[in-house]
C-alpha cells in the first residue's frame, strides 16, 4: 500500500490532473450555419457558370442514379433558400426587419432573368442579416463567397486565374472571424484546405494540375467545405483509426519539445534534480540493502525542498492538461484538413488520406456531365 506521498502517487496526481484541464468544446451555433447555407445556395442561383458544373450540385443525393437536370438543381436550391428564409424568419423579424420576397425568383427560376433576380436577393440579404447580427451577415458572405470559389465560372476559365488571392482573402478572413461560432474543428480544417489549393494552384504543382478533373474535385471540395462550416458534417467523422494514429505520433514529438524547452528555460531546477538524483545513487549504491529507507528518504530531500511525488505528478499532469487539449485538437485539425483536402498529397511520403473522396469526387462531377 502507498504511503501518503510515495512515488506511486505520482502518475495518480499526474491523470487527475489532466483529466480536470480537458474540456469538452462547445456546439456550433445553429443561426451561423443556417446563415452559412442561405449563402451558399443563393449564389449558386445567381452563378454565371452551369448550375449542373457548380459546386452546390455536387452532392451524392442529387446525383441518385439518374443523369443530374439543371431543373432539378434549381428547384433544390430555391427550396434551401426558402427553408433557410423560414428559419431566420423570427430573428430578423426580432430586429424590425423583413426579408425579401421571393416571389420573382420562384416565378424567373427556369428562365434567362433567374441569375439577375436572384442577384437582386442576394445583395438584399446580405444588407438585412449584416443589420441584425454580424456574425449572420460574416457567415452568409462567407456562404456566398465560398460556393463561386469553388464553381467554375465559364468553359474557359483556369484555375490560376480562379484561386486569385483576391477571391481566397474574404473567405479565409470571414472563416476567421466566425472560428468561435463554428463547429469544433471546422474553421481551421477549412482555413487550412483553402490555403493548400491555393498553394497548390499558384505554385503550378502537379497535383492541381489544370485539367477538368481538378474542377471537378474543387467543386466536391466546395460542398465538403460548406458541409462542415454549417454542421451537417463533423470533422472528427472524417477520420479513419489510422489518422489518429498519426495525429497522436506527431502530438507525442511536440510534447517531448515542448518539455525540452521548458526545462532549458528553468536550469536551476533541473540541476536542483540532477543532483538530487546523483545523491540517491550513491545512496543507493552505499546502501543497497535498504530500500524502504532510501524510497524514504528521498521523499524527505524532496519534501525539503518544496517538491513532493504528488506534487510533481499534479504540477505536470496540470500542465501536460492546460497543453492537452489546444495541441491535440491541433493535431486534430491537421489530421482532418488532410482528410478533405482532395487534392494528392505534395510530399509522396506522406499518406493519401483523401484519395478514396476523391474517386467519389470525380464519379460524382462524371454523373453531371
Amino acid at each position: 500500500m502507498p504511503t501518503p506521498d510515495a512515488p506511486g502517487e505520482f502518475p495518480t496526481a499526474f491523470v487527475d490532473a489532466v483529466a480536470h484541464a480537458v474540456k469538452r468544446a462547445d456546439a456550433p451555433e445553429v443561426d451561423v450555419a443556417v446563415a452559412i447555407g442561405l449563402g451558399w445556395y443563393l449564389a449558386a442561383l445567381s452563378h454565371p457558370g452551369d448550375v449542373i458544373q457548380c459546386a452546390a450540385a455536387a452532392r451524392g443525393d442529387l446525383a441518385g442514379l439518374a443523369a443530374v437536370e439543371e431543373g432539378q438543381v434549381l428547384d433544390y436550391c430555391e427550396s434551401q433558400v426558402e427553408v433557410a428564409f423560414t428559419r431566420l424568419k423570427a430573428l430578423v423579424a426580432k430586429a424590425g426587419l423583413e426579408l425579401p420576397s421571393l416571389d420573382a425568383l420562384k416565378e424567373r427560376l427556369k428562365d434567362a432573368e433567374r441569375r439577375s433576380e436572384a442577384g437582386h436577393v442576394e445583395n438584399r440579404v446580405a444588407a438585412v442579416l449584416g443589420a441584425v447580427d454580424f456574425k449572420l451577415g460574416k457567415a452568409y458572405g462567407a456562404g456566398r463567397a465560398l460556393l463561386n470559389l469553388t464553381s467554375r465560372p465559364a468553359p474557359g476559365a483556369t484555375l490560376a486565374s480562379h484561386l486569385t488571392e483576391a477571391r481566397v482573402a474574404p473567405v479565409v478572413a470571414a472563416i476567421d472571424d466566425l472560428s468561435s461560432a463554428l463547429a469544433p474543428h471546422a474553421g481551421h480544417s477549412v482555413r487550412a484546405s483553402i490555403h493548400e489549393w491555393r498553394t497548390s494552384v499558384t505554385g503550378g504543382s502537379v497535383v492541381a494540375a489544370e485539367h477538368d478533373e481538378t474542377w471537378l474535385a474543387l467543386a466536391r471540395q466546395g460542398e465538403l467545405w460548406r458541409a462542415l462550416l454549417a454542421g451537417e458534417k463533423s470533422g472528427l467523422d472524417m477520420l479513419e483509426i489510422e489518422d489518429y494514429v498519426d495525429a497522436a505520433e506527431r502530438l507525442s514529438k511536440r510534447m517531448r519539445t515542448v518539455v525540452l524547452r521548458a526545462v532549458t528555460k528553468f536550469p536551476e531546477v533541473v540541476i536542483l534534480v540532477v543532483g538530487l538524483l546523483a545523491v540517491g545513487i550513491v545512496v543507493l549504491v552505499a546502501f543497497r540493502d535498504s530500500a524502504a529507507a532510501i524510497v524514504a528518504g528521498a521523499g524527505t530531500i524532496l519534501a525539503s525542498v518544496g517538491l513532493t511525488w504528488r506534487g510533481a505528478g499534479r504540477s505536470l499532469g496540470g500542465l501536460a492538461g492546460k497543453l492537452e487539449q489546444p495541441l491535440w485538437g491541433a493535431e486534430l485539425d491537421v489530421a482532418i484538413t488532410e482528410a478533405i483536402t482532395l487534392l494528392e498529397r505534395e510530399d509522396p511520403k506522406r499518406r493519401d488520406t483523401a484519395a478514396a473522396r476523391r474517386k467519389v469526387a470525380l464519379a460524382l462531377g462524371r454523373a453531371r456531365e
